[in-house]
């Protein structure tokens, strides 16, 4: 089997398992590898949460935030 003859099969393979991934991951994994991760609202929402249970002060950062959310309209 020639080096071209090799090369062809594992195009092959390689499309028939690109044809069985779901497009919406395909193209995720394609954002990722070019480091275009897209924004994911709930876990963002779920890091901020986690950020804001592990203070200390009794909500006042917390507080701070919802009001500067607040002026910009995204609370």
């Amino acid at each position: 089997m020639s080096n071209e003859d090799i090369k062809e099969e594992v195009l092959k393979s390689l499309k028939t398992i690109r044809d069985k991934l779901d497009p919406d991951v395909l193209k995720e994994i394609e954002l990722r590898m070019k480091g275009q991760v897209p924004y994911d609202k709930e876990s963002a929402h779920k890091a901020v949460e986690l950020f804001l249970q592990g203070r200390h002060d009794q909500g006042a950062f917390a507080e701070k935030i919802i009001k500067a959310l607040k002026n910009k309209g995204e609370a």
